[in-house]
């Protein structure tokens, strides 16, 4: 397997940066770090990770809502003030599908699409976390997400304030096989979360992937995928090899050609058609 050192970065398309990006930063708590021609890379002060987000024809499909996003607020009386200020805002921002209040796996949560056409969730465990063992299952994934909390400059005037940029989700055809694919091919950790439903992260760091089993094949680009990174550019050299080598024998990928000069990086597509960035540190 390769040896990641990091669940770095998540990559998705929206229909407009103009329209997307404001989303973020004043609904979201995130920062625009970096920024070129069709793309914007954001991030949550509280989270390690990246998000860098693609813009893409505007006549591009709407997002299954089993492929989304997610931050997380500290109590559930937040969410329900998240609710009330997406949906007064609603048409400033060009948000829509907005899906009240429900409790699932643990979270109360809200679910909204910004105008890239992308499902977010707003979520919180307050309920998980009033026994000490609650956040403890699952890697710690339930737990707090960030040191110190952020106040309510950060988003003012809002009634909540998100704390971290916590999980993405994608979906696969078997979700035993497809834990065992992450373990032996890429190195991560999981966690048999629900039926049917699986739990990828990066042992040093909290945030995570939810794999949920679906019948449905991922026909997404590549500009949806998630970054992992390795030590070295030489770690890129010798994970490429790996992967090519143990093709047959941890289910069928396309593996991209090595890319970059000081940065060396890769692109494969697995088995359930979800895209992979295989990097080195930037």
């Amino acid at each position: 397997m390769i040896t990641p050192t990091a669940l770095s970065e998540a990559h998705m398309e929206c229909r407009s940066l103009d329209a997307t990006v404001p989303v973020l930063t004043d609904l979201l708590a995130f920062e625009r770090v970096a920024h070129g021609p069709g793309w914007a890379t954001m991030k949550h002060p509280s989270t390690p990770w990246l998000l860098t987000v693609h813009e893409a024809p505007q006549d591009s499909a709407d997002k299954p809502a089993h492929h989304h996003f997610g931050v997380r607020v500290e109590t559930k009386k937040e969410v329900d003030a998240a609710w009330e200020y997406l949906n007064a805002h609603a048409g400033e921002y060009g948000l829509f599908e907005l899906k009240p209040q429900a409790y699932t796996h643990g979270s109360y949560s809200i679910h909204f699409r910004e105008p890239g056409a992308n499902d977010w969730e707003i979520e919180c465990y307050e309920d998980v976390l009033r026994k000490e063992s609650g956040g403890l299952r699952l890697g710690g994934v339930r737990s707090r997400h960030w040191e110190a909390p952020l106040d309510e400059s950060q988003l003012r005037g809002r009634g909540y304030v998100p704390q971290a940029f916590t999980h993405g989700t994608l979906a696969c055809s078997d979700s035993k096989a497809y834990g065992e694919f992450l373990r032996e091919a890429l190195g991560l950790e999981t966690h048999d979360a629900y039926a049917h439903v699986v739990y990828l992260k990066h042992p040093a760091t909290k945030h995570y992937v939810v794999c949920l089993e679906r019948p449905e094949r991922n026909e997404r680009s590549s500009d949806f995928r998630f970054t992992l990174t390795v030590e070295s550019p030489g770690a890129v050299e010798e994970a490429h090899q790996f992967l090519a080598a143990a093709e047959r024998k941890i289910r069928p990928v396309a593996l991209g050609e090595i890319e970059g000069d000081d940065r060396r990086w890769f692109l494969l597509r697995d088995a359930d058609a979800n895209w992979w960035e295989i990097s080195s540190p930037r």
